[in-house]
């Protein structure tokens, strides 16, 4: 029997943040890996970072990482095409964060409808701001055409550009992009208080991340394999879960040089 990496790798990610749950696939042993060693867990044979391996020696590692964010929000797009060549992976595709028609299947094949694109667009009071919940519009400088660009926003002044380059900073952090010119997070050090407000569910919670699983794998991360499950493209997933979506967890120090703070969203508890 033949079973796609992509079917197998879906499963997996989908379940990190429900370790009770009878469907969960996640090895046990990886879901209590400590943030920095699931990112570089895998690596060990080279010494590097996911950013420093898969950074392209003709390109920069903010380059990397603003491709690897803007395809996980529009979907799969040919970015750069001397570069980066359509689906080099083949059978894994993002279909975009900002996808208003998406679908979440769970492990256990349940189907639940998702779009993020109020949280994003100022449909919804969900931004933090002083404490109070805020409609913002973090789509007002191009939206899709403006990252299929491979640029944060047109407007260096607009939500989106604030937005887009944080998200760059904080994902950069996360999988270890150490080039002395790729700059340094300059966001809220406490995700809790910066999601306050969104109360997401489980599925789109898990559809969020599992798209920035979906374009890594698309720029030639390695996915998993069929004997740990574990692959370089998965600890993105598990850090990334691991640093918000486990609900009420104790803080963590994600940036060496920002305090130590709550970073999961205690979300809605669909």
């Amino acid at each position: 029997m033949i079973i796609k990496l992509s079917t197998l790798a879906a499963a997996i990610l989908s379940t990190l943040a429900i370790a009770q749950d009878q469907c969960n696939l996640l090895p046990v042993a990886v879901q209590e890996l400590p943030l920095y060693s699931l990112v570089l867990h895998t690596l060990n044979k080279t010494n590097q970072t996911l950013c420093e391996r898969y950074t392209p020696a003709n390109s920069t590692q903010l380059e990397w990482i603003t491709i690897l964010v803007n395809l996980a929000f529009t979907g799969d797009y040919v970015p750069l095409p001397d570069l980066w060549p359509a689906n080099p992976n083949g059978t894994y595709q993002s279909t975009g964060i900002l996808d208003p028609m998406a679908v979440y299947r769970d492990p256990c094949y349940t189907v639940t409808k998702v779009n993020l694109v109020p949280y994003f667009n100022g449909t919804y009071k969900s931004n933090n701001r002083n404490g109070v919940p805020t409609a913002i519009n973090f789509l007002d400088s191009g939206s899709v055409p403006a990252l299929r660009s491979n640029i944060p926003a047109w407007s260096p002044t607009s939500n989106q550009h604030h937005l887009f380059t944080h998200l760059y900073q904080y994902i950069g952090l996360i999988l270890g992009c150490t080039s002395p010119s790729f700059p340094k997070y300059a966001g809220n050090p406490s995700q809790a208080q910066v999601h306050r407000f969104m109360d997401l569910p489980a599925p789109d919670m898990h559809y969020f991340i599992h798209n920035i699983y979906d374009a890594a794998v698309s720029l030639g991360v390695q996915g998993p394999d069929l004997v740990t499950h574990v692959g370089d493209a998965i600890s993105i997933g598990i850090a990334l879960d691991n640093v918000f979506n486990k609900r009420c967890s104790p803080k963590q120090q994600v940036a060496t040089y920002q305090s130590s703070e709550l970073q999961a969203m205690c979300g809605d508890e669909k």
